[in-house]
């Protein structure tokens, strides 16, 4: 990976996200390291969760123990579960880039997933944090904006980073093949919801 600490190299990835992934596949960090990866992103996730429950409480009307609760179960949700889902993520991202002529192996796209949660961990806390205080101003809205806006810059990261590791030519075309296949899963879940 490039000179400097873990923050630099988080920062630097958004000037230019496949070359930030060519520098993880080139260091090829362990398994341990890819889990702190996964880990970390899972601390920003759980702080912008904590803003949330606690600058939203009177709103909710939770009590002290209620919260306290719901912290802790919070916390476990963002460091276990969530990692847990992120290596299936993992897993299902590297059968979809496999079917459409991937060539790297399932460690490259755990690496890809891991690196992308991280680099665009600070993003997504950002925008929870201004849905949280754009909120009262904006209405409802606010929330669902910021939050989309996240989830896309973690969708590009994410594709761009993809793209190296599967040996694809253009993170663009890997972005616009996920929210193709987003769409389609989207359309069958409401399908198959009129149906039930």
């Amino acid at each position: 990976m490039s000179r400097g600490g873990l923050t630099a190299r988080v920062l630097s990835a958004w000037s230019n996200p496949a070359a930030s992934m060519r520098a993880v596949l080139a260091a090829r960090p362990s398994e341990a390291t890819l889990l702190l990866f996964a880990m970390l992103s899972g601390v920003f996730h759980f702080l912008g969760t904590l803003a949330s429950l606690w600058l939203g409480r009177e709103a909710s009307g939770l009590g002290q123990d209620e919260l306290l609760s719901r912290i802790g179960a919070e916390f476990a949700g963002a460091l276990v579960f969530r990692t847990l889902a992120l290596y299936g993520v993992a897993l299902a991202a590297w059968a979809i880039a496999r079917a459409f002529g991937g060539a790297g192996s399932i460690y490259a796209s755990r690496a890809a997933l891991f690196w992308s949660a991280l680099v665009a961990a600070p993003v997504m806390l950002g925008a929870t944090l201004l849905s949280i205080l754009a909120g009262p101003s904006l209405g409802g809205q606010a929330d669902t904006v910021f939050r989309i806006a996240g989830g896309m810059a973690f969708a590009v990261v994410f594709a761009f980073c993809l793209a190296q590791a599967q040996g694809f030519r253009s993170g663009w075309r890997v972005l616009a093949v996920m929210a193709l296949l987003a769409m389609a899963a989207f359309t069958l879940l409401a399908i198959l919801s009129t149906l039930i």
